[in-house]
């Protein structure tokens, strides 16, 4: 390697990733060359290999890049024994479905990086891969255990299996609006749809405190 190469190597490094998220997002991994996205990342593609040993080490450091990013930073509720538990796990629960909400909805109008890091996200959580998926793991495992520390409050009465159908019910309508944002905008005539997360997150809070048969009248939901 030149001493022009090592000069550029962590902007290159940094290049390749990007490209790879935006090639990966839009046709796979399979379907993605070393070539393409060296000449997207505007590098040489001997530089993939360089940097991450060749095109699975490229994948792997492009979804470590993304899940590094934005990393759950909510405090899980207290305990079923702690004053107040209940009314904590309902606002914890609301943190959680608004967070999810902003990184699943507001990053369909953000930068095109944006986009092609939650497509290629999305794509992984439909389609995992062997090689990625203790990285998805990994990522996603902070809010189940979010989500199960609500429910060990909220419905005490649960077993494992019910806690996780239960979070399963709670997290699916979000990412179904995520992936049919599109068509749900359409039906509503409002492209711009939705303007207030905070008023969404109200809606699927109320909704899902019913649907695990949570909701009580002095809870206002």
């Amino acid at each position: 390697m030149t001493s022009n190469e090592q000069d550029t190597q962590p902007n290159s490094r940094a290049r390749l990733i990007e490209a790879a998220i935006h090639c990966f997002s839009e046709k796979g991994f399979d379907a993605t060359g070393i070539r393409e996205i060296a000449q997207r990342a505007q590098a040489n593609s001997a530089l993939v290999q360089y940097h991450f040993g060749g095109k699975e080490g490229l994948y792997t450091a492009a979804l470590t890049f993304l899940f590094e990013r934005k990393p759950l930073a909510l405090a899980p509720p207290p305990g079923t024994d702690t004053p107040g538990a209940r009314e904590v796990a309902v606002q914890s629960l609301r943190d959680l479905l608004l967070h999810l909400l902003q990184e699943l909805l507001q990053c369909n109008d953000s930068s095109a990086l944006e986009r092609a890091a939650l497509l290629l996200i999305t794509r992984e959580m439909q389609n995992a891969r062997s090689q990625a998926l203790p990285l998805l793991m990994a990522h996603i495992r902070p809010y189940a255990d979010h989500m199960e520390a609500c429910l060990r409050v909220l419905r005490p009465d649960l077993d494992d299996e019910h806690r996780l159908d239960m979070s399963l019910s709670v997290f699916g309508p979000i990412f179904h609006l995520h992936t049919a944002l599109p068509l749900v905008r359409a039906m509503r005539g409002d492209p711009g749809f939705p303007q207030d997360l905070e008023r969404l997150a109200d809606h699927f809070t109320s909704f899902s405190l019913r649907g695990i048969g949570a909701a009580t009248p002095n809870l206002g939901v």
